[in-house]
């Protein structure tokens, strides 16, 4: 099938001149040049427009695609031996996971999905009557069957997973992932945390057939439903659209497509059975060209067409909306024309807003992206040693000089500060109001039992409270001590809710002042300061880390412009700054 394409002269001029190129090589071969692409099952149909058009533009080259789950076409070549010229997956952080430093060194995020409950309008049972609001009471019906891919190998089966449990939270119903997973296979959820849901997937899945099919990937769930052979499976928008299925438009709540649930996605982790955890996040897709490519430039050359235009309405009219402009991170090669990233891993400055504003001047004078990991400092640090960000904005002094020590971090500089106070109802129950000693305050709370509420996240704050309290002597547990595992601002909320105490920094409460009803009772203690300090990862611990941006970055924010920005953030909106700047602190 023909199929008309508008491209510029740049575009035009670059394919005659890699064609040139490989035409040379097929003569002295004597035969055509053939390209591997390692693919995610849920990628077949728009790679398979790709491949059409790719191969009309260079007619001496065979695209041959292999369509596996994303961990097992992966392993393809880091494990089975085998050699790719493009790997493409269903979750880009499998890229770095899984391939860095050995097998690539750069990834490009290029689309994104989200999660549907695909069926068969004319032989699925109930298909006429299912809806957002019913379809875990249908599936939990006897005569009704289900599928997933296998979350060991895939994946959509592990983000399957995830919507399960989100639904438990979005329906308020504790029993959907227990009626519809637990009570039918040998996956489980870990006991003991009521805001972090940890889901444990055993190496035997031990499936009832009766009631639920697994197989490797979505492409077999596609043909039993098709054939009416299987009900309903969980799987990707774009395959249900491409495959002309009936699905449920699930809530954004459980979907994994929208970034203003993100916070809500990361309480749902998934444990494969090889030991990685799968942390729940929004669905993007990533692509690289892997190191041991046969035919690198080639490579090179179908990733750019994937990138391009062109390539972008295949994957946006098989309903997989394309990331225009493509992001990428990693060492990029020069030639994709993809902007350079810099990840940061921070808490309440960008949960406030901070570093979108220090980040969008920034962006512009470096012709980069600055892609933010919101986490507390404990978690922050951790991605840092693990070589997953290239730079932290943290408050956690001691954890932050064992970073350095251990040759983890580089560039250490103290970029903002504000302190931290702590909030509780009018009434006091606890009679702190007044107070400037935080110890002495955290003492008559734990004495009166009244609720207190700890992020308990291993966050710079909820290491500065748990200092307290074993400054106090006090060990808090009991039905008192409330440990929520979330950010800041949820935690406050939360607190005024249920009208207790807790210790926020400043800068939060004063955002959500007018929205909660808890007053500022214990403030001025001196070892409440909170300082903050950026800190670039060390490229020697990790190659794919992009140190140079991470240091013009850190040179930005204690610039004088980068300061202004941070002492003028907050003051038109809420009419006092937000952070202070101050002069070095050694």
């Amino acid at each position: 099938m023909h199929i008309e394409k508008k491209v510029s002269w740049n575009a035009i001029i670059a394919t005659c001149l890699l064609a040139i190129s490989l035409l040379a090589g097929c003569v002295e071969q004597g035969e055509g040049k053939t390209l591997k692409v390692f693919h995610a099952g849920s990628l077949a149909a728009p790679l398979g427009e790709v491949e059409r058009e790719f191969e009309q533009l260079y007619p001496e080259i065979d695209v041959q695609r292999e369509s596996y789950g994303s961990v097992e076409a992966i392993r393809q070549i880091t494990e089975a031996g085998k050699k790719g010229d493009v790997l493409a997956s269903a979750d880009y952080t499998l890229i770095p996971d899984m391939m860095y430093d050995e097998y690539a060194e750069w990834v490009i995020r290029f689309a994104t999905n989200d999660m549907v409950l695909a069926y068969n309008s004319e032989k699925s049972r109930y298909a006429e009557s299912i809806t957002a609001e019913n379809w875990h009471n249908i599936l939990r019906r006897s005569d009704v069957t289900f599928g997933f891919s296998n979350p060991n190998l895939d994946p959509c089966g592990y983000r399957a997973m995830m919507v399960c449990q989100l639904a438990e939270l979005y329906y308020n119903d504790s029993r959907i992932f227990d009626d519809l997973i637990m009570n039918n296979t040998l996956i489980s959820v870990e006991d003991g945390d009521e805001y972090l849901i940890k889901i444990k997937v055993p190496e035997n899945l031990g499936p009832d057939a009766r009631k639920v099919t697994i197989k490797p990937k979505e492409a077999e769930l596609t043909s039993l439903v098709e054939m009416g052979g299987l009900d309903y499976y969980f799987i990707y928008r774009s395959v249900a659209v491409q495959h002309n299925l009936s699905f449920v438009d699930l809530p954004g709540e459980i979907d994994l497509s929208k970034v203003e649930y993100e916070d809500l996605y990361k309480k749902i982790e998934v444990e494969t059975a090889d030991g990685s955890v799968k942390v729940g996040k929004p669905i993007v897709y990533g692509i690289t060209v892997p190191k041991n490519a046969e035919s690198l430039e080639l490579g090179l050359e179908f990733v750019r067409f994937v990138t391009s235009k062109e390539g972008q309405e295949i994957f946006s009219r098989n309903g997989q909306p394309p990331i225009v402009p493509p992001v990428g991170s990693g060492d990029l090669p020069e030639s994709l024309g993809v902007k350079e990233t810099l990840k940061l891993a921070t808490g309440s400055p960008y949960e406030l807003g901070l570093i979108d504003a220090l980040a969008e001047p920034f962006e512009e004078r470096y012709n980069c992206k600055v892609e933010v990991t919101k986490a507390g400092s404990g978690k922050s640090l951790d991605l840092g040693r693990e070589g997953k960000v290239d730079l932290v904005m943290v408050h956690s002094p001691e954890e932050e000089e064992r970073f350095i020590a251990d040759k983890h971090g580089l560039d250490r500089a103290y970029v903002m500060s504000n302190d931290f106070v702590i909030v509780g109802p009018e009434d006091d129950p606890a009679g702190i109001r007044g107070m400037t000693n935080a110890t002495e305050a955290y003492k008559k709370i734990a004495e009166t039992r009244t609720p207190f509420f700890s992020r308990g996240d291993n966050s710079g704050t909820h290491k500065k409270e748990m200092s307290i309290w074993k400054d106090a002597g006090i060990t808090p547990k009991g039905e008192w001590y409330r440990v929520t595992h979330s950010f800041m601002a949820t935690t406050l909320e939360m607190a005024n809710e249920e009208q207790g105490y807790f210790m926020t920094d400043r800068s939060t409460y004063i955002t959500l002042k007018d929205k909660i009803d808890l007053d500022i009772l214990v403030e001025g203690d001196p070892e409440l300061v909170n300082h903050y300090h950026a800190i670039a990862v060390n490229p020697a611990k990790h190659s794919n880390v992009n140190y140079v941006l991470a240091k013009a970055f850190i040179d930005y924010l204690t610039s004088t412009e980068g300061k202004r920005t941070t002492m003028e953030f907050g003051t038109k909106e809420f009419g006092e700054p937000l952070y202070y700047v101050m002069l070095q602190r050694e």
